[in-house]
């Protein structure tokens, strides 16, 4: 080869791979706007973020199953949507910074009474047997204070799990984590920064708006190439796209690491098998509804579009927005061959600075097909961010490090397949 041609070789990946890199920041800047809610049940966001991908298929040329992208499915979700305001006595504090409603609150609104128990104070169990009989707890908040407390303690689970029936329970936190419930409770829950409330604060106003949906309605995204030479043997690629949503009228999570970065990648790899045919068919799957509790993968295993015994390998993508201290396999403790090829590609190419491995874990799409008997991993990239289910974890800050070299390691890997 010329050194003319071999430098435009050169070029030409580069320019490729930047152009992947534009995409999916462009994907994440997307993903991560209002428009869309933070994914989630408010606003639509959940399907919104669908109909998008769902255009980004059709843009590529994926081939649809039973002439749709979507799998629908429902399941039960708790929301907090609404005008939402809490204040300490007449200190206002502000949402997603200084405090989070618990994703199984209920509905409530009033000034209510605070009382702050802490290992010092805490009632032996007598005693708040008599506290509850004389109804001490009615209209009031409790604290829960457990720094220090012996993990376990008998006292704190009943407070915890507001035995006493409090009209609420505040719990304290050094960071403030998001999730979501598929359940509610009939009392108010918060958590707190610690550094923004005292034991001088006497009094909680508060309005928690909360609407409990049973039948939620989500969808898994689904596209596929055909393989030019084994098309019954499928490899499937996946992201779950779904995120947070929303807390109150003035808050949403954005999502951009997770799992913006994820159907980033998924949409990539979905252009670049379109450009490059592969052997085997590949299906794409966007999840719908996994910070439910993977509830769009374990209906897609439970209604499969294709038959789990055709499925050779699935490759779960989450968390793919950094890398600096390389990604953790979930899953390469049990499928120890697949992952020993994989680490040898990364040793040979140096795409990432290591790969560590764990065994078996629950932790996000992957898993219903290893339960399956399918060889599945989950890959997620560690360092450089701390920003995780808050409202931190932002498109503007996301650095996507090493987007492109683990690109490189999961599709040298899935071509070797």
């Amino acid at each position: 080869m010329s050194k003319f041609l071999l430098l435009f070789s050169v070029l030409l990946s580069i320019s490729s791979f930047a152009q992947d890199i534009a995409h999916a920041r462009k994907v994440v800047d997307t993903l991560t706007s209002p428009y869309f809610s933070g994914r989630g049940a408010a606003n639509q966001g959940e399907k919104k973020a669908a109909d998008y991908i769902a255009s980004v298929y059709q843009s590529i040329g994926l081939q649809r199953f039973n002439n749709s992208y979507f799998q629908t499915f429902t399941s039960p979700i708790n929301t907090i949507i609404g005008a939402l305001s809490v204040q300490l006595d007449k200190e206002p504090l502000i949402a997603g910074k200084d405090y989070l409603v618990d994703a199984a609150s209920g509905k409530i609104s009033g000034t209510f009474q605070l009382v702050w128990y802490t290992k010092e104070n805490v009632p032996s169990k007598k005693q708040l047997k008599k506290l509850i009989k004389k109804d001490f707890f009615h209209n009031k908040f409790i604290i829960v204070d457990e720094e220090g407390v012996e993990e376990g303690a008998e006292i704190f689970q009943i407070l915890r799990q507001n035995a006493v029936e409090a009209s609420g329970v505040i719990f304290l936190e050094k960071k403030l984590t998001q999730h979501l419930s598929k359940t509610n409770k009939e009392y108010g829950i918060l958590h707190i920064l610690r550094d923004k409330i005292s034991t001088n604060h006497t009094t909680i106003t508060l309005t928690i708006p909360q609407e409990f949906l049973p039948n939620y309605q989500s969808q898994n995204v689904i596209g596929s190439i055909k393989g030019t030479q084994h098309p019954d043997s499928f490899i499937m690629l996946s992201a779950h796209y779904d995120h947070l949503g929303r807390m109150g009228d003035a808050v949403y999570f954005p999502g951009a690491n997770d799992n913006a970065s994820g159907v980033a990648m998924l949409l990539n790899m979905a252009s670049h098998y379109m450009e490059n045919p592969p052997k085997k068919s590949v299906v794409f799957i966007a999840f719908g509804a996994e910070e439910i509790g993977l509830v769009g993968s374990k209906y897609f295993v439970e209604h499969p579009l294709v038959s789990l015994h055709q499925i050779n390998f699935v490759f779960n993508m989450d968390l793919m927005g950094t890398g600096i201290e390389g990604a953790m396999i979930v899953n390469g403790r049990v499928f120890e061959t697949h992952f020993e090829k994989l680490k040898k590609i990364n040793e040979k190419n140096g795409y990432l600075v290591q790969l560590k491995k764990r065994g078996k874990a629950a932790n996000s799409d992957h898993y219903w097909f290893s339960e399956k008997g399918i060889p599945a991993f989950f890959i997620y990239l560690m360092g450089g961010i701390t920003a995780y289910h808050d409202i931190y974890d932002l498109a503007e800050t996301l650095p996507l490090t090493k987007f492109e070299d683990s690109f490189r390691l999961i599709t040298d890997f899935l071509n070797d397949l």
